[in-house]
């Protein structure tokens, strides 16, 4: 882990040295030094390339060797294979850190990983961001240390957002030049390329204790470095903000044996889910990462994601905002009754004081009515947002200073849904001036508060312990039969059927032991033999299981398995061993259609009660259980459930890599596992 003082010298240099050092224009390294300049850089710089005297006005030197100082930081821009020789000069020379422009590393595949581990080694305990890189901006001290045409001008100013990126191209050439045309502004952009060196947990640290950085907008391509950055959050908390754009998201670095968990586990909800459940805010695209940034920089929470009133000259454009408002969950506030007569006394018979308002084209001629109507609205204690949806004008500037005057006279919050223009270049900076976010689409807006709804962490709270006996498998290798997975359960407190394992010829006995009706099965080690006929149901009484002769005859194996049959509904229940994220428990709608649905949610583990209990109600058949859905009980059953089947995971952990429960079933006798697999640990 490299500390804070390292981190300092690595993106406020004093001095810089750039190995590869070109006088062309159109290569990357070509471009640096130029950016220095352009952006105000008053440090030391030191080209470093053998063919030059100069490069942009400065001496040239043929090696770091040759320097006459130990720079505070490198960019290495030569072919791969004199990337290790250069980070050992720079080693032996004393330099601060470095940024590795060179690609042909993990990008590429196996081979492109060993070499990656090979500068690694040859870096030691220097810092360094890359490989496969493009450097860094630090505008909080004017050093454009990246080939960022945005950003390498004369004046650039900074800001309070600090962009940490994989992805150098969507940072420099998408991410910023975006965000600087809607007036956001950045502190520092780090672009990690492979994150080979400086971990995000380091970089996260460091912005996390900066006076200038209000917010982190963390860009990531691989689920480790989504780990870096839950693992971050719960090591420091969200002293600031953390938004978080994921790019590849079907990779998955989960590859689970058993066929329902390692089809769900497979794709972005994971990731999402792990994010979300320690307050990390998840973006889906460029527009809506920066609208959340742009909403938490100027104080929104997820509160303001319910309560809202808006108001728009255009019934139309309401009613888009509230078709999108609905979709992803959020809540329009509801008016008290003496709110609505008030309104009623500012505006006309003919307009509907409901929430939201279309106050019609009588907004074009009387301006004032924007403010007048949000005056009111802001006097209803339900109303948290205030959401103005502008059209087009020809000049705006009317509206938008009564907005500003709001803003400034009562601390209201208030965002911007703008769907049209105006034909004067004033009214945008009225509004961000006056601390307005602006939207642009009713989408994005409604799946930023939708975001920030969803990443909610918990309050702290102890996480429950329940009374286990000794943890015992049997002698063996690979997947358990389910007799025995269901024996494991029931050591560690996880709820099951009766059942009995027993012999053919006793199979009578068994069934009235454990009480009609019931489910003979092969005792299998493998999941789905219901697809092959391995389950039986229907056996409600002896004369059943006598018409059942033929079907049992054909079930595999000399003995069977005998448990009570409990209908309810299905869950699925599952932990298992993330390579990334450690002990992971998913949850979802259970049954034949598990995989179909695709109704699930994951938990790292361990969590807390409240964590267990908002992701359950978060699934469908969670929501359902917990709202009574058309007769359903059960909810605090499955929760208990949970609870116990969690802490079974935790304290078998090194025992089993894996535990599969579909279903679940829920309904009058609580909840229980009636179909079982445990995957024995290599």
């Amino acid at each position: 882990m490299a500390t804070r003082s390292q981190i300092s010298r690595l993106v406020s240099p004093q001095s810089i040295a750039v190995v590869g050092a070109s006088q062309a224009a159109n290569k990357l390294a070509g471009q640096v030094i130029p950016a220095l300049a352009q952006g105000g850089f008053k440090g030391r710089i030191y080209p470093i390339n053998p063919r030059y005297e100069e490069v942009g006005g400065h001496r040239c030197y043929p090696s770091v060797a040759a320097l006459p100082e130990p720079v505070d930081h490198c960019i290495i821009a030569v072919a791969k294979e004199r990337v290790p020789a250069v980070l050992s000069e720079c080693r032996e020379k004393g330099v601060g850190s470095a940024a590795i422009f060179s690609s042909g590393y993990a990008e590429t595949g196996t081979d492109g990983k060993s070499a990656q581990q090979a500068l690694v080694e040859a870096a030691g305990d220097m810092p360094f961001i890359g490989p496969n890189c493009m450097g860094m901006v630090n505008l909080i001290d004017h050093v454009v240390a990246a080939p960022a045409p945005v950003f390498a001008r004369d004046g650039a100013e900074m800001g309070d957002v600090a962009l940490l990126s994989q992805s150098g191209g969507l940072a420099y050439a998408t991410i910023a030049f975006f965000a600087v045309q809607q007036g956001m502004r950045f502190s520092y952009v780090v672009n990690t390329g492979n994150s080979a060196g400086v971990s995000f947990t380091d970089l996260i640290d460091f912005v996390n204790r900066d006076d200038a950085t209000r917010v982190i907008l963390a860009v990531a391509e691989s689920e480790a470095v989504v780990a870096e950055i839950v693992q971050a959050s719960r090591r420091f908390g969200l002293p600031k903000p953390i938004v978080l754009l994921k790019l590849g998201r079907g990779e998955t670095g989960a590859r689970m044996a058993l066929s329902h968990t390692g089809s769900l586990a497979g794709d972005y909800r994971l990731v999402r889910d792990l994010a979300e459940q320690h307050g990390i805010i998840c973006a889906d695209d460029i527009d809506e990462a920066l609208g959340i940034a742009d909403l938490v920089r100027r104080g929104f929470t997820a509160a303001n994601a319910d309560g809202i009133a808006a108001l728009s000259i255009s019934g139309g454009n309401v009613t888009l905002f509230a078709d999108q408002a609905d979709a992803y969950g959020l809540t329009f506030a509801e008016l008290d009754p003496a709110i609505e007569a008030r309104l009623g006394t500012v505006l006309p018979d003919y307009i509907s004081v409901h929430n939201p308002i279309d106050i019609t084209a009588l907004g074009y001629e009387q301006p004032e009515l924007h403010s007048q109507v949000f005056d009111v609205l802001i006097e209803d204690a339900s109303v948290r947002t205030l959401v103005p949806i502008i059209t087009t004008a020809v000049d705006y500037t009317p509206v938008c200073v009564q907005l500003a005057d709001l803003k400034q006279r009562t601390g209201a919050s208030l965002i911007a849904l703008w769907t049209g223009g105006s034909y004067e270049s004033r009214s945008k900076d009225i509004l961000r001036e006056a601390d307005i976010p602006i939207f642009h689409s009713a989408g994005t807006l409604a799946r930023s508060l939708a975001a920030m709804k969803r990443a909610r962490p918990t309050a702290k709270e102890e996480t429950p312990q329940h009374e286990r006996n000794g943890l015992a498998l049997p002698d063996g290798a690979g997947p358990l039969r389910e007799s025995e997975s269901l024996a494991f359960l029931q050591q560690g407190g996880v709820p099951v059927p009766r059942w009995r394992l027993c012999p053919r010829a006793e199979l009578a006995a068994a069934c009235k032991e454990v009480g009609y009706p019931v489910v003979i099965k092969a005792d299998a080690d493998e999941t789905h033999i219901s697809d092959r006929g391995g389950v039986i149901l229907g056996i409600t009484d002896e004369i059943a299981l006598n018409e059942a002769g033929p079907r049992i005859d054909a079930l595999a194996g000399g003995q069977l398995l005998v448990s009570q049959f409990l209908p309810g509904e299905e869950l699925i229940v599952s932990s298992f061993e993330h390579p990334e994220f450690g002990l992971v428990m998913m949850i979802g709608s259970g049954g034949r259609l598990t995989e179909l649905v695709k109704d699930v949610a994951f938990i790292a583990l361990p969590a807390s009660r409240e964590t267990v209990r908002a992701t359950l109600t978060r699934t469908l058949i969670g929501n359902a259980l917990a709202k009574g859905f058309r007769g359903m009980t059960g909810f605090e059953a499955a929760l208990e459930f949970l609870e116990r089947f969690a802490d079974l995971a935790m304290a078998s952990r090194g025992v089993v890599s894996q535990i599969e429960l579909n279903p679940v079933t829920v309904g009058p006798h609580g909840a229980a596992a009636v179909d079982a697999a445990v995957q024995r640990a290599r």
